[in-house]
């Protein structure tokens, strides 16, 4: 009878001691009412060290051109310039000479930012967003960058846009130059532009904004693209067009843009 007692106690205990199916529903419960809670909030402080890094990377790119306006009698970099050729992108990766017949095709603007790459030895992961869900982005892994004269493909290894270096004829007359004598307020370089009618922020930080790179070296968060001189769009010219020229010493268009056609 004793024996008996203390089997049906332990027994007791060991039922006591197990979890119920009701029980372990409610855990479950409130765990995921906890990941509802705390996803969005660890997406958004990811998303903020994503957009710090870009700043950072922008701030080393400003140093860089800082650099090559003092090695190049203050101009900002160019490669082959035709006035009136509408700007293109990543023409002629592999030749060896940017400046020269041969060379990327006129007023190519990923060739001239490959040229900052090139002329400052810069490291190609500069120039990736740490953002990687809008495009498979990944550094230009070409060995002989110092001799190559674009990007490999530079839908993939360049994510940002550069202020057009290469103005028509009307766009120099107006006054329009790239050079170290332009305001400290003249926006230079940002995250890419978003190729949607200028409208919209880059699709670089899911549409929320941009860094953007100032011709005095300081980099800032803008939640719209209005931020030129006269808060001119930098992502669209004053006529309502992307691939084309400035249109006066006001006027401020970042390329390539997300869906220009080479």
């Amino acid at each position: 009878m004793l024996a008996s007692c203390r089997l049906s106690t332990v027994d007791g205990m060991k039922r006591r001691n197990a979890f119920t199916l009701i029980e372990i529903l409610v855990v479950i419960g409130i765990i995921g009412i906890l990941m509802a809670f705390l996803l969005p909030a660890l997406e958004k402080a990811r998303e903020k060290a994503n957009a710090a890094k870009c700043a950072t990377n922008l701030r080393s790119l400003g140093e860089a051109l800082s650099m090559y306006t003092n090695e190049n009698h203050g101009n900002y970099p160019r490669t082959i310039y035709v006035k009136g050729t509408p700007p293109t992108a990543g023409t002629n990766p592999t030749a060896i000479d940017p400046f020269v017949p041969g060379g990327p095709a006129a007023n190519d603007v990923s060739a001239a930012i490959f040229l900052l790459l090139r002329s400052q030895k810069i490291p190609p992961q500069l120039l990736i967003c740490p953002y990687n869900d809008v495009n498979a982005w990944e550094p230009d892994k070409a060995f002989n960058l110092s001799s190559r004269s674009n990007f490999t493909n530079y839908r993939h290894n360049l994510g940002y846009s550069y202020a057009n270096p290469y103005p028509d004829d009307r766009a120099t007359q107006s006054g329009y130059r790239l050079t170290s004598q332009i305001s400290a307020a003249t926006p230079i370089m940002a995250d890419l532009n978003p190729g949607t009618g200028g409208k919209h922020n880059s699709r670089n930080h899911e549409g929320d904004g941009q860094n953007v790179l100032y011709a005095d070296g300081h980099v800032r968060w803008e939640i719209t693209p209005l931020v030129g001189i006269n808060q001119d769009n930098i992502y669209v010219t004053k006529t309502g067009t992307i691939t084309d020229s400035p249109v006066d010493s006001t006027d401020s268009i970042f390329l390539p843009a997300q869906d220009q056609a080479d």
